[in-house]
This record gives C-alpha cells, sequence and structure tokens, in this order.
C-alpha cells in the first residue's frame, strides 16, 4: 500500500511541475546597443533587450543571463540581477551591462575588413532566472544588413 501512495504522490508532483513549464519559447530582440565605457582590453556596453512572451501565463523573474554573438562568434556576456515580470501574452524590455575583451572585437574588425560582408548576423541567448527550477530560457537571431553602395552616376562626354 505505501508503494502506490509514493507513487501517485509522485506523479502528481510531476504533474504540478509540467504545469509551470513554459509551453511555447521566449523571444528577444535587441532594441539598442549603447558604449559605456572603452579601453584597450575591454568593451562594455548597455543593452536594451525585449522579451516576448507568447504564453498565457506570467513570468516572474529575479535576475538575467546573456550572451551575445555576432558573426557566429561569441561576442560579450553580460548577467544582471534585474527583477520584474514578463506578461501574459506580453512583452518587457529591461537592460544588461554586457562585456567584451579585446578579442571579440578584433575578430569583427578582421571580418569586417576582409571585405565582401553585405550584413551582420547576431545571435542572442539568455535566460531569466526564477527561483529554484533555474529559469526560462530565451534566444533569438537575426540580420543587419549594411546600406549598399549608390551605384555610380554615368560620366558625361
Amino acid at each position: 500500500m505505501p508503494r502506490i501512495l509514493v507513487i501517485a504522490a509522485l506523479g502528481v508532483a510531476l504533474a504540478g511541475c509540467a504545469a509551470l513549464t513554459v509551453r511555447e519559447p521566449l523571444s528577444a530582440t535587441l532594441s539598442s546597443v549603447t558604449p559605456v565605457e572603452m579601453s584597450l582590453l575591454e568593451q562594455k556596453f548597455l543593452v536594451k533587450v525585449r522579451v516576448l512572451n507568447p504564453n498565457d501565463t506570467p513570468i516572474e523573474f529575479d535576475g538575467v543571463v546573456f550572451d551575445l554573438e555576432l558573426n557566429g562568434e561569441p561576442f560579450a556576456k553580460g548577467v544582471s540581477d534585474q527583477k520584474g515580470v514578463v506578461p501574459r501574452y506580453g512583452e518587457a524590455q529591461f537592460d544588461v551591462t554586457v562585456v567584451s575583451g579585446l578579442q571579440g572585437i578584433v575578430r569583427q574588425i578582421n571580418a569586417l575588413a576582409s571585405g565582401g560582408r553585405e550584413s551582420l548576423t547576431y545571435r542572442v541567448k539568455g535566460r531569466l532566472g526564477s527561483g529554484m527550477f533555474g529559469g526560462v530560457p530565451f534566444e533569438s537571431k537575426g540580420e543587419l544588413k549594411f546600406p549598399s553602395a549608390p551605384a555610380s552616376a554615368p560620366k558625361g562626354i
């Protein structure tokens, strides 16, 4: 009899945990990236991130972990102790200070200097911290196209 009670309690607990999970993944977009402090060995940026919640339950968070990749390479990482709520079927915006080392900047400068690039791809990934379940991940990818050079005007005779 006790074995049946343990199995039943375990089943109820697992069903309760399943109800707490986010059904659809969160998505994130960059709202802005502002340089804060520049030195030879590291650069700090203030990144404004907008997170969209397509689920029918709000997501409370207490802390943010954030990674930014440019052109498939790690570029900057950051954390924030910010607290907030992403409303159900809603969005929230928060700031994260990220740090990029000299190596990340040099990689990007070399890629741009080698020419032939028509765009910059980025990937934002992170996690909204939320207590004992470890948090809710978010991720998004995008591409920024560089403006094309205007065609040269025909020369007169």
